[in-house]
């Protein structure tokens, strides 16, 4: 299955996970055969073929239904921002994801600041206070940079946000001034908007 087939079958996956669970109400545990039965009321045929024919698919669905509907509905909501998220400088789908939902979509700031670890392959920063303006100073990576915010009055909420998605994890060092670690996911999302942007031709 080339790249955009299984991204096509993930989101599909994904999307019917959600729907199937939300569908059952109060009930809180989920079960792999009435989820296939939904399916096929809902005219999925074909998706179910493919689910009998893969037992690894098979297991996965098994595995992420025996979370419970609270905790699966919870993941699935995290990949959705996660995924709103990554949509910036993506043209017609960064404002799609705006219109949906834009109190999930990253700012440009927030994208510039794990580009910024990226460059300096740096995971961690030391957040930098002065008089006039606050800074990230990386720690790591072999080189002294920094990062300046572009928009001052939105920088703070730019790392909350960041820390909430997971894309940066919150410390202190024993002075108790806050220090920012880059995470697999963050770096995972600089490289994935780095890679849109090119291929959109976007600087």
């Amino acid at each position: 299955m080339d790249a955009m087939a299984w991204a096509g079958s993930f989101a599909t996956m994904v999307g019917l996970l959600a729907d199937f669970a939300a569908s059952r109400g109060q009930r809180d545990v989920l079960d792999t055969k009435e989820f296939v039965e939904w399916l096929r009321v809902h005219g999925h045929s074909e998706l179910i073929a493919r689910i009998e024919q893969n037992a690894a698919v098979t297991i996965g669905i098994k595995a992420a239904l025996a979370e419970g509907k609270d905790e699966l509905l919870s993941r699935l909501a995290s990949i959705e921002a996660l995924l709103i998220a990554l949509s910036v400088d993506s043209g017609g789908l960064h404002g799609l994801a705006m219109a949906l939902s834009p109190e999930r979509a990253l700012s440009p700031q927030a994208v510039g600041i794990l580009r910024a670890y990226d460059d300096a392959s740096a995971g961690r920063a030391l957040l930098v206070s002065n008089f006039e303006d606050d800074i990230l100073m990386f720690l790591d990576g072999g080189s002294s940079a920094s990062f300046q915010p572009t928009e001052r009055r939105f920088f703070q909420a730019d790392l909350r946000e960041l820390v909430e998605h997971r894309l940066l994890a919150l410390d202190h060092n024993k002075r108790g001034d806050r220090i920012y670690e880059l995470t697999r996911r963050g770096a995972a999302v600089a490289r994935s908007t780095l890679r849109v942007s090119a291929a959109a031709g976007v600087a």
